[in-house]
């Protein structure tokens, strides 16, 4: 029997800190860098909390902006509550989510596409970010 691990729920704040330091802590891993190379800005925007962030990867790296002075990104991608934990632990899968309508993407979807061999290094980032908060207490 597959153990169910139940999602986070952050506050705005939180979630902010940890996708900054998904993005920021990647390093130079090919699979990871696909913004800076494709030199792309995605938004995210969270309700559940209420949080719009921008990942710019206009100069070449990724840097995260909370916002006005976010540039327009290329894609957006929308996803509320417990979804959030899910799609960057790697438990949602995206496209079965964006058929039951979990996940929302506004822009061109071949680009989302061409971006999906940096998830796995981006969400096991996340995972591991995040282990701490899913240990048992002592």
């Amino acid at each position: 029997m597959q153990r169910v691990t139940p999602p986070l729920r952050f506050s705005a704040a939180q979630l902010q800190d940890v996708l900054g330091r998904v993005y920021a802590e990647v390093g130079d891993e090919p699979q990871a860098a696909v913004l800076g190379t494709r030199r792309l800005t995605l938004a995210f925007a969270f309700s559940e909390p209420e949080l719009h962030l921008t990942v710019d990867g206009r100069s070449g790296q990724a840097v995260v902006r909370v916002g006005a002075d976010a540039p327009a990104p290329d894609l957006t991608f929308y996803l509320a509550g417990e979804n959030i934990d899910r799609f960057w632990r790697g438990d949602l899968n995206p496209l079965t989510a964006l058929a039951a309508g979990q996940l929302r993407i506004e822009g061109p979807l071949l680009t989302a596409l061409a971006l999906a061999p940096a998830l796995p290094a981006l969400q096991a980032r996340y995972r591991d970010l995040t282990a701490v908060w899913r240990a048992p207490p002592r």
